[in-house]
């Protein structure tokens, strides 16, 4: 700031030094000075400002010539502080006289002080004119003020040593100019460092992404699908250009998997927000949805998720957007924010939301594609009420949350971390407190018609309360609960979505409405006889309850989940009494 305060300065000095040199003839008082009046108008009384302060006589003055005067205008005025008489010849040559008087003091430097001098330069077609100014009765009675002919009033041309003068305003302006610009490149230059330090900075805690995983190493090793790190060599090139990084280095995963857990919020996002769509190259298309489509990219070597939406989804990216950046949303059971970008390829405008990359896919698909163990299931479940206990929580303090109504709670919505535990994304329709008591209208019908609850279908919900939401994901989260347990062995079953006996593979509210308001169904728990699974079916029933009042909240969830679990040899508990994963 001090550097660029200096340079304004500078620039004024140097400008007004160069523009402070005089060129003789441009000076209108220096031609008028040695220019001789008239004959006629040394004659005249000199008037001056302070005579007319001091005292103040009062004079008769000619106005009209005789044949001006007549019964409208009379030939003499009254009362006049100064007489004058004037000749003008205009610019089409016509030459004009007339008399008249003032009667306002203030009226004198725009009335006496106003001839054009006749050896001066002008413009080419502006007018002469001529004024005598006088103080006396009838004063200004004679002869009229002479101009100069119009031969004599030919433009004369600059002096020969006007270019110096440009010459050095131009110098000036250009040397002011060079010094700026240099001086704007080293402060941006400088910025950028501070900025990539503190970035660096931030980055510099190193861990182990994969240094517990309950699956198998091939697992592990699709997170690198189409890429072959060179060990001990940094910043090598694989067969895809992507640039591979050493063990032990720090990486975007490492950042978002111990510095700061994952989750959203202030720091790095942020900071990166305004160049991420030039540094995230796109791989492959991984999903598509009602808002856009989901790509695998590549950001500094890491895989990262990048969610396009469609243009005419605004309003969802902004608030996804407006959600993941809310203080103290990080959390490891919700998905990693890394920042959002507005981007224009091949001629559309693409809304960008980046979030880390989870190779496994969403809950839907790893549920179908494999059975769990009890163990399994208990660290999916546990992982995916953490995260809603997180969202549902409010935190009071200086940097605290709001309580979150995630509001499209489903196995699609889920994501499956390589160490077997789950995290929430998909904050497209998630409203706050604040949200609501704004005003801002919230389509109750908004979400997956199959895991809607039953006052949403029926439209009974209360939309300006929170809490109302909030037992709403409690319903949903209940039928995610039965979709995971299904799939547990030794007695799983092949996977279904919840009332796949009773709805089509695309329910209308009306079908959805008839079946969980009218009918009261709800889906059959699995058939278990072990004590795990036997409570996890009272659990069910206890969170999808038709009476909004009576479902559990979140941690009440958490805490009956966390006695199961303690209950069951095959559960691992960790000493922080959690599932071991």
């Amino acid at each position: 700031m001090a550097d660029v305060v200096i340079l304004r300065y500078l620039f004024t000095f140097l400008l007004i030094n160069a523009c402070c040199a005089g060129l003789p003839g441009l000076d209108e008082d220096e031609v008028s000075g040695s220019t001789q009046e008239p004959e006629s108008q040394h004659n005249d009384d000199p008037i001056t400002i302070e005579k007319m302060m001091v005292q103040q006589p009062r004079y008769k003055c000619h106005q009209c010539e005789p044949p001006e005067c007549g019964s409208s205008k009379e030939e003499i005025c009254h009362d006049a502080l100064y007489c004058y008489k004037s000749s003008v010849r205009a610019s089409d040559g016509e030459l004009r006289h007339s008399r008249g008087c003032s009667t306002q003091r203030d009226h004198y430097q725009f009335t006496c002080r106003t001839n054009t001098p006749q050896q001066s330069l002008r413009k080419r077609h502006a007018g002469l004119h001529n004024i005598s100014c006088c103080q006396g009765d009838l004063c200004n009675a004679g002869s009229f003020p002479l101009l100069a002919p119009p031969g004599d009033t030919a433009i004369e041309p600059l002096p020969t040593n006007a270019w110096k003068l440009w010459a050095s305003v131009a110098a000036s302006v250009f040397v002011v100019s060079a010094i700026g610009a240099m001086a704007i490149f080293v402060l941006r230059r400088s910025h950028r460092l501070r900025v990539s330090r503190a970035a660096l900075h931030k980055l510099g805690a190193d861990s182990n992404y994969f240094s517990s995983n309950m699956y198998s190493p091939h697992v592990t090793s699709a997170f690198y699908e189409g890429t072959s790190a060179v060990e001990g060599v940094e910043g090598s090139q694989n067969g895809s250009g992507l640039r591979a990084t050493a063990a032990g280095d720090s990486t975007l995963r490492e950042y978002l998997e111990w510095s700061v857990t994952s989750g959203s919020g202030s720091g790095l996002p942020l900071m990166v927000q305004r160049t991420l769509a030039k540094q995230v190259s796109l791989c492959e298309c991984v999903g598509k949805g009602r808002y856009g489509e989901v790509w695998r990219g590549s950001w500094y070597a890491d895989s990262v998720a990048v969610k396009i939406f469609f243009s005419r989804d605004e309003a969802s990216w902004r608030r996804e957007t407006e959600i993941y950046s809310t203080v103290l949303l990080r959390h490891e059971n919700i998905l990693a924010y890394i920042g959002s970008d507005m981007t224009s390829r091949g001629s559309c405008t693409q809304l960008w939301l980046i979030t880390h990359f989870h190779p496994l896919g969403s809950l839907y698909e790893h549920l179908n594609r494999t059975t769990l163990t009890r163990h399994q299931m208990m660290a999916i479940c546990l992982s995916t009420i953490n995260g809603l206990l997180h969202l549902h929580t409010e935190i009071h303090g200086t940097q605290g949350k709001p309580a979150i109504a995630h509001r499209d709670i489903k196995t699609k919505n889920i994501l499956v971390k390589v160490n077997g535990e789950c995290c929430i994304a998909d904050l497209g329709l998630a409203v706050t407190r604040a949200q609501l008591s704004a005003g801002l209208q919230h389509n109750p019908r908004q979400g997956t018609k199959r895991y809607m609850s039953p006052e949403m279908l029926d439209q009974s919900i209360n939309t300006t309360c929170l809490e109302s939401f909030l037992k709403c994901d409690v319903y949903a989260v209940a039928l995610v609960l039965w979709e995971v347990c299904r799939r547990v062995s030794p007695a799983a079953r092949e996977y279904r979505p919840p009332y796949f006996e009773l709805a089509a593979a695309d329910p209308s509210f009306d079908d959805m409405r008839k079946i969980v308001c009218v009918d009261a169904a709800r889906p059959e728990p699995p058939d278990d006889p072990h004590p795990t699974m036997v409570g996890m079916s009272q659990l069910m029933r206890e969170c999808w309850h038709q009476n909004a009042s009576v479902r559990l909240p979140a941690l009440r969830i958490k805490k009956t989940l966390l006695k199961l679990a303690a209950a069951d040899n095959s559960i691992r508990l960790n000493e922080d009494n959690e599932v071991s994963v």
